[in-house]
């Protein structure tokens, strides 16, 4: 009963004629046999080596890809790098330039006050340094 949906399967798709060859002529199932099996090793083995083939092919694409996509990190890393150099050396000046306009005031208003110091006549310094000597023995007292 199995043979029979077999053959009507076969049949079905026009097969019918070569599976009757095949398995109802002794000679041709040995020899047609020994043929089949030896094109059948060689399909599976044609297409172990394909695939073979294939994977060594995806596995190089692989290490490609890996490989390419380091030196894109790289490159990017380099670059990040760079910008980051560059905005901390223009914030260094911007900092260095901000700390010159804040001290130009401040050194100005102690140039003036050394310039009125040495300016200073000497009966200016001896009054100033008799007022001093005054205050140290008033602190201390006449011991």
């Amino acid at each position: 009963m199995h043979n029979s949906y077999f053959f009507m399967f076969c049949a079905y798709h026009g097969k019918i004629s070569w599976y009757e060859n095949v398995l109802h002529t002794p000679s041709k199932r040995r020899n047609g046999g020994d043929r089949m099996a030896k094109e059948a090793l060689e399909k599976v083995r044609h297409a172990e080596e394909q695939a073979r083939a294939l994977t060594r092919e995806a596995s190089q694409k692989a290490r490609d890809i890996k490989r390419d996509a380091e030196m894109l990190a790289e490159e990017k890393f380099k670059e990040i790098m760079a910008e980051a150099q560059q905005e901390m050396d223009a914030l260094k000046e911007k900092a260095r330039a901000e700390g010159e306009e804040e001290a130009k005031p401040i050194l100005a208003s102690g140039k003036e006050k050394a310039q009125a110091v040495l300016s200073l006549n000497k009966e200016d310094l001896t009054e100033a340094v008799n007022i001093i000597i005054e205050r140290i023995v008033k602190a201390n007292g006449n011991r």
